[in-house]
């Protein structure tokens, strides 16, 4: 039993080791904040300089002059060059992205939509800039471009990068993700195969190629790839939340649960993760399981289309009709005209015996996409109003 002197000393130095930690860190971020003002007077600076300089050289009739001028301007370029590139490289770690420069496949959700904004003032800056030649700044670029949804600029400047340095793994690598967000699919794989030749066994190589062999429906190559990453880098949330993915795809929804689960021990709070666990949990037929986690998601990331999508599909299946349509219209006004959201709607109302109401939203959904027409002919959503004239017209068997 713990006496009160020894009570009342543990105590106390659980304050001061509380303290210190404070301290640190609040001594940490202040060296942050002031490293980045200095670096903030050292671009307005050299920004003034280079101004002087232009003016000066556009009023110099000398040559020698003007030639020694625009030296000191490509210097001063290459200072500034030198200084975004540290910029873009503390607004990319500043989200959380890897300082390896690889780049995370599903990184572009982990940025806020301040530091989207920062990002591509920072990026329309170095664009004002004469090119670099540096490879590690023009590396930094491309990966700015790539956050920034700027995917064939990125494209451009990897396949620059890749004419001075052929066998560089991580631009093969990143040049990859672009070509799976291009939905080239093959290119992807291609360039992850060549980056993997020359860095065998990177994790998160290894889980952007299971994504690109997940995305061609090659589900047993991309779980060979998530598990060989996780091998590699256990408890790695991405790759958790990706494998699970996966198994969901392969209708394995208890091993799909315990890889979300896990996820969220890393990351709580993700949106997607809670969201893809409610579609197992809905998969398995655990409804409450799966609005509480479509709810969860939600909170943190209000008006997601598919989220307010997967929910209405939960509340049809509960039979809780209005609080179904409310959902699915809220998702159709967020993304207007969407077949599957339409096609949905044709189906709640059938199985809630409104024939009237069913009808438009299903011609509206075969006019978007012809595959709702098949699909109709089969969906047991609407076995109520199979025998209408008007349903049979539509689905082409009057």
């Amino acid at each position: 039993m713990i006496d009160s002197g020894t009570l009342a000393l543990i105590t106390t130095l659980a304050v001061l080791v509380g303290g210190a930690i404070g301290w640190f860190f609040r001594q940490y971020w202040q060296y942050r904040s002031v490293k980045r003002e200095a670096s903030l007077d050292a671009n307005r600076l050299l920004k003034e300089q280079k101004a002087q300089l232009e003016e000066m050289i556009t009023k110099t009739d000398d040559d020698i002059r003007k030639k020694e001028l625009c030296i000191k301007r490509d210097e001063i370029n290459e200072e500034l060059r030198g200084l975004l590139s540290v910029s873009l490289r503390r607004t990319l770690k500043d989200a959380g992205f890897p300082t390896e420069e690889i780049l995370v496949l599903e990184g572009r959700r982990q940025l806020q939509p301040e530091q989207v904004i920062e990002l591509k003032e920072e990026i329309e800056e170095v664009e004002s800039l004469p090119p670099s030649v540096s490879i590690q700044e023009l590396l930094t670029l491309a990966n700015a471009y790539y956050y920034a949804e700027q995917y064939e600029d990125a494209k451009n400047l990897y396949d620059k990068i890749l004419q001075l340095n052929p066998n560089d793994p991580v631009t093969l690598n990143n040049r990859g993700a672009i070509y799976e967000h291009m939905e080239k699919y093959d290119e992807a794989l291609a360039n992850y195969n060549r980056s993997l030749e020359l860095k065998p066994d990177e994790p998160s190589i290894l889980n952007n190629r299971g994504n690109a062999y997940g995305d061609l429906g090659k589900y047993d190559e991309s779980l060979a790839d998530y598990n060989r990453s996780l091998e590699l880098r256990p408890d790695h949330p991405t790759t958790l939340y990706n494998r699970g993915n996966t198994y969901n795809e392969l209708e394995k929804y208890d091993e799909a649960l315990a890889d979300f689960n896990h996820s969220l021990e890393f990351r709580p709070n993700d949106p997607d993760t809670l969201n893809n666990r409610g579609v197992t949990y809905a998969h398995m037929k655990k409804y409450d399981e799966a609005l509480a986690n479509y709810n969860r998601s939600l909170e943190l990331r209000p008006n997601h289309p598919d989220t307010i999508y997967n929910r209405g599909t939960t509340y049809a299946n509960l039979e809780r009709y209005d609080e179904s349509f409310a959902d699915f219209n809220r998702s159709l006004e967020l993304r207007p005209d969407d077949p599957g959201t339409l096609f949905n709607l044709a189906c709640l109302f059938s199985l809630w015996g409104k024939t009237d109401n069913a009808l438009p939203y299903l011609e509206k959904a075969i006019h978007k996409d012809k595959k709702y027409r098949e699909d109709a002919k089969t969906d047991e959503d609407f076995d109520n109003i199979r025998k209408d004239p008007r349903f049979k017209k539509l689905i082409g068997e009057d």
